[in-house]
Formats: C-alpha cells, structure tokens, sequence
C-alpha cells in the first residue's frame, strides 16, 4: 500500500534523518544533509510505501529538509521503525557506492586503456543508473559521482580481480557512451522543453524523456541514423532522464533543440485537445533564439552530469 506524503509521513522521515545522523555522523553541510534526506527518502520508495513519479521526489526531499534543525538533534527521540529506515539507508549508501566502484573498475579493465580523470565523473554518471535498483536524488548522485571520483585509483583498478556480473555492467555503460551524441541531442530537448514549457515536476520523467528520444530519433533537421535495438532504447531513456534531473536548470538555445521541444508541445496539446481536457494550449510558444557560444553538447547549451534509487523490508 502506498503512503502519501503527508506532514505524519513527512514528520517521520525527518525523525529518521536524525537518527542516522545521530548514529552515522554527517558532515556539516546542507548538501550533505540533503543527500541523506534523499537515501531516506528513496528507500522508502525502494520498500514500496511510497511511489514516486517523474522529479516528485525531489519535491519529498524539499519538505523533509525544510523542517530539520541539527541543533536540535539531542532532543529528538524517533522509534524503533524509524531507526530501521535510517539503517537501511545506511545499507543502501554502501551498497550503491560498491556496485558502482566495481562496474568503474570493469570498465578501466575491459574498454579504456588509460583513463583521464576529468572524464570519471560522465562514466560515473551513465554508471550510476545502471547499478542503481531505485530512483536516487540529485544531492545523493552528486556525492556518490564526487566521492567515487576521488577515491578512484587507476592502479588498484586494473589489477583487481573483477566478478563477472560487474564486467557485464561495465558493457552496458561502454555500449551507451557510444551513442554519446545521441544521448546528449536528447537531453538538450528534454532541457528545453522543461525550461520553456515548465511541466510539473510528476511529468518530468522517463515518459519525457521517451518522446524527445522519438523526436530526435525522427527529426528532419538532425542528421542522426542510429537505429536502436529494445535494450539500448531502453537503457537512454532511462538515461536521459537520470542526467537531466542533475542538470542546471537553464536551456539550451539552440534553434534545433528549441523546434523540437516544441513540437513535443504541440503533440502533447493536441492530445489533450482530442481528448477533451481543458486549456489544450496550456503552454506558451517556444521563443526561438540563436547562441553561438554554447558549445558543450550536440545542439548546444550547458551539460551538467546527471541519476536513478528501489525495494526493501520494513
């Protein structure tokens, strides 16, 4: 049965914040304490008592957070329930942060023969999704891809011995940075269309991120002949909706991504209209503009590294 999320539901996460915070340590920062809050948060919807749609989740962690005070911590008292949630979040940390270390260490072995560091974070990025079992927040992405990152030692990777379920991880991450320029066209719509058309945050998942990769895949105007198989249409949905949750929220401007996000407006109003739903033109007009001087992905626009979290007992 799901839970919703209200101020009982809400009251209860952050008592289970103290307690692993009381019995784990954090450091002093809220980015750190926002991390937390997310773990927390997602492995309750890893357990099944909460399901959570598109960026929602990152709303829960907003109201979890807000209400948190560590001067406060020697006063609260959380139940028995409420220290297995933080337990569990604890567990969870750890065992995300392994699998992904291990599927780095596959992938130095078995497809780079020399690894720049800058480029660890976009391995970590595409990795993180892949081992994940449940949707993981922004704050909690962005420590696992900074801390793994730094931890990294070219040397002890290539010498270890690696179990073979990780070395197929490892595949799965090469097989899509393939398709790097695809995935990164995608995102640049999906990263328009947000910022433009301003969705709710429930809408903003891998639904959307669907119906970019359709568009892209079928534009007119780019030139991209790539022809995806079910597993790797898959494995950029999820993908793509997994970075974009990391980016900036500022859009890209390139003329291209902007007509195609607005075609996406267009389908999606029409749908609605066919349908009955009111204010089918719920949306304002994409304002096309040209910007020369973003070069950092296909067609233009900041790139940020983006991340997904699942189902545990109570």
């Amino acid at each position: 049965m799901t839970t919703l999320f209200d101020p009982t539901t809400v009251r209860s996460l952050q008592r289970a914040l103290y307690a692993y915070i009381d019995n784990y340590g954090a450091e002093d920062s809220l980015e750190q304490v926002r991390a937390i809050a997310g773990t927390i948060v997602s492995t309750r919807v890893k357990a099944g008592t909460m399901v959570a749609q598109g960026r929602e989740i990152e709303s829960w962690v907003n109201q979890v957070v807000q209400g948190f005070d560590p001067t406060q911590l020697g006063q609260q008292i959380w139940n028995a329930g409420e220290q297995a949630i933080a337990t569990q979040a604890k567990h969870w940390r750890e065992t995300i942060e392994t699998k992904a270390k291990a599927t780095l260490d596959a992938y130095v072995q078995k497809h780079i023969a020399s690894v720049d560091v800058s480029q660890l974070p976009k391995i970590l990025a595409t990795t993180l999704p892949i081992v994940a079992d449940v949707q993981i927040t922004r704050d909690e992405a962005q420590r696992l891809i900074h801390a793994i990152s730094l931890q990294f030692d070219w040397e002890a990777a290539v010498n270890r011995v690696i179990d073979p379920k990780w070395i197929t991880l490892a595949g799965m991450v090469a097989r899509h940075l393939r398709h790097a320029d695809l995935e990164a066209a995608v995102r640049d719509v999906m990263q328009v269309y947000i910022a433009k058309f301003q969705p709710a945050a429930m809408a903003i998942g891998e639904a959307l991120a669907e119906k970019a990769l359709n568009a892209v895949l079928h534009s007119d105007v780019l030139d991209i002949d790539i022809d995806l198989d079910l597993e790797s249409r898959r494995l950029m949905i999820q993908q793509v909706s997994f970075k974009v949750n990391l980016m900036q929220a500022s859009s890209p401007s390139s003329k291209t991504a902007m007509a195609i996000a607005q075609q996406i407006h267009d389908e999606v109003a029409g749908y609605r209209a066919q349908a009955g739903m009111e204010d089918s033109n719920y949306f304002p007009e994409v304002m096309t503009t040209d910007d020369s001087t973003s070069d950092s992905s296909v067609l233009g626009g900041s790139m940020s590294i983006g991340i997904d979290v699942q189902k545990t007992s109570d």
